[in-house]
């Protein structure tokens, strides 16, 4: 009887099915980098609209004749507080490479004076804007590296600071709204 030599067969199997598991692991690896950077986006999304929908709330139930309040002489008014943050997504926003909208001037709008309904307007716009924008970034140009006021950052830490900002001018204007005896909407 002739000797068959099972070890470098099973030896060649084994290699095969090792590449095979790699292969299929990598893909699979890859799959879940895509599907991570859309939850992550969703959920960013989701934060996002949360904050900025209890700003535009707060903007509504703050009375138009409390727009000029300011707590302090130097320190922006409840209208420049809630134009700031349209402001800073038009900014942020030409920053992540967004193109702006057509006649908006981000250093200008602070002071643009606007009534009530033209602040949580141009607010509304601006969120409306930013969230257009991060849909529309690839997993990509999340990683891409731009130069953020002096310091290099990717795409994604930038978004991060948008929505930080966001929240951070929330937390005024709830500051501001108490202080006039303004109760946030959604607390009531």
């Amino acid at each position: 009887m002739k000797k068959v030599n099972h070890t470098s067969a099973g030896i060649s199997r084994a290699v095969l099915l090792s590449l095979l598991l790699l292969l299929a692991y990598s893909f699979n690896g890859v799959q879940a980098q895509d599907t991570s950077t859309e939850d992550v986006v969703t959920d960013f999304l989701n934060v996002y609209q949360t904050t900025t929908g209890k700003m535009v709330q707060l903007a509504g139930a703050i009375p138009m004749d409390t727009y000029d309040w300011r707590p302090a002489e130097g320190i922006r008014s409840v209208r420049e507080a809630i134009l700031h943050v349209a402001s800073g997504n038009y900014y942020f926003g030409s920053m992540l490479g967004f193109e702006s909208p057509e006649g908006v001037d981000p250093r200008t709008l602070e002071q643009s004076g606007m009534n009530k309904d033209e602040a949580i307007a141009t607010l509304e716009e601006s969120v409306a804007y930013v969230k257009s924008g991060i849909q529309n970034m690839s997993a990509a140009d999340f990683e891409t590296k731009i130069d953020f006021f002096g310091n290099e950052v990717t795409k994604r830490q930038a978004v991060f600071v948008l929505g930080d900002h966001a929240a951070e001018h929330l937390g005024q204007l709830i500051a501001y709204a108490r202080s006039n005896a303004v109760a946030p909407p959604w607390s009531q």
